[in-house]
């Protein structure tokens, strides 16, 4: 009978450890919450102290500005002369192009049309 004993005793085989989920109560989101949103306005800080206001952004703009060397009056008369030549120019290659390749479009064309 010994040898039953044996056979019907339970073995646990150490202890087993259950996990539970505890949902963090109203109070403990609210805090995490404000912990979130003090964390975003330290990083919004941290990036505002990089970047530098509007007002020195405008100030910086006109200091360079200063810098500039504008062209005199005749030198800028005169590279307005030499772009509008340019455009005119290039306008007139444009249109020859558009009305031989109109004429050859026609050319190809007719004959289709006639009722060949």
């Amino acid at each position: 009978m010994s040898g039953n004993k044996n056979k019907h005793r339970h073995q646990t085989g150490g202890l087993q450890e259950k996990k539970i989920k505890i949902e963090p109560t109203k109070e403990e989101i609210k805090v995490e919450h404000k912990q979130e949103k003090q964390k975003r306005k330290e990083k919004a800080k941290e990036r505002r102290k990089d970047k530098p206001s509007l007002w020195q952004r405008i100030r910086d703009i006109f200091a360079e500005l200063k810098k500039v060397r504008w062209p005199t009056l005749p030198k800028a008369i005169a590279q307005t002369g030499v772009v509008l030549g340019v455009v005119v120019m290039f306008s007139i290659i444009v249109f020859g192009i558009d009305q031989g390749l109109g004429q050859l479009f026609n050319l190809l064309v007719r004959p289709l049309t006639r009722g060949g």
